[in-house]
């Protein structure tokens, strides 16, 4: 015998969607951080070095000096743990990956242009002059797209200055990968930097 659905299940279901989708688009906004944000990091010579770390991972957790260095800064406020890889390398190791990992996705995802430049007057004032009248086009039909008000602003300094707008806010989910990464990643090597310099303190204090 077949059961007639409920009624009201379509009806919650869309009541239910109508609360949450808001909330959640709040989240995904304040997640996802425009890519001038992240660029700061991303183009710094030590986030880029990050990149080389998940390759030579293996040499520096089984080197034989980083394991013994990292058994000494055990030592100084904390018993050596029985197995061969200090458990602080592991986390360190995790933590330099993950902020390669954010690295990685802002290379592949982030427009050129806002690496480049970072702010649309610089963006206005570097690539402007030199953009034709075809390359305009080409813009102007791409904001007509993305919703932009293409009609009330007409001066190519001010299209331009939505252009940038719409790169810096291109591919939501790769903007909130890359902002996940780089936190988890700084909370893990802030935490560890924190370890060490509280157990260096308490030795110097003598408790």
């Amino acid at each position: 015998m077949l059961r007639r659905p409920k009624r009201g299940s379509p009806m919650l279901f869309k009541s239910i969607s109508r609360k949450l989708l808001p909330e959640l688009d709040r989240i995904r906004t304040s997640v996802a951080r425009p890519w001038s944000d992240l660029r700061g990091i991303s183009n710094s010579y030590a986030a880029k070095s990050t990149i080389v770390i998940p390759l030579i991972g293996y040499y520096i957790l089984f080197n034989e000096y980083l394991v013994k260095w990292s058994h000494l800064a055990q030592q100084v406020g904390g018993s050596t743990p029985a197995d061969h890889i200090p458990r602080r390398a592991l986390w360190l190791y995790m933590g330099l990956c993950s902020i390669a990992i954010g690295t990685f996705i802002y290379a592949l995802r982030c427009p050129p242009e806002v690496k480049k430049y970072g702010d649309f007057k610089d963006y206005v004032n570097g690539d402007g002059p030199a953009l034709t009248d075809v390359v305009m086009e080409e813009i102007e039909k791409t904001l007509g797209k993305a919703g932009y008000d293409t009609f009330t602003y007409r001066l190519n300094k001010e299209r331009l200055a939505m252009h940038f707008d719409y790169l810096n806010n291109l591919h939501p989910y790769s903007r909130i990968a890359v902002t996940l990464c780089f936190a988890a990643g700084f909370l893990i090597l802030g935490i560890l930097s924190a370890q060490v310099f509280f157990r260096v303190l308490l030795r110097l204090v003598g408790l």
